[in-house]
């Protein structure tokens, strides 16, 4: 199926292979860092919920 592709439409098929797969790695690490600041968001707050106690030490 393939081999009866020309050139330039091989081309354009690359070009799609490779900015899908840029988008779909840009999209992954997108994700990654929103789930991050989603943790670091919920450990502070919890943080800022746990009672300070002044206790000599």
């Amino acid at each position: 199926m393939l081999t009866a592709l020309t050139t330039p439409a091989l081309t354009l098929l690359f070009l799609g292979v490779v900015v899908g797969l840029g988008a779909a790695f840009v999209w992954m690490f997108w994700e990654i860092e929103q789930v991050k600041a989603r943790h670091s968001r919920d450990r502070f707050a919890a943080a800022a919920r746990r009672p300070r106690h002044n206790r000599p030490g």
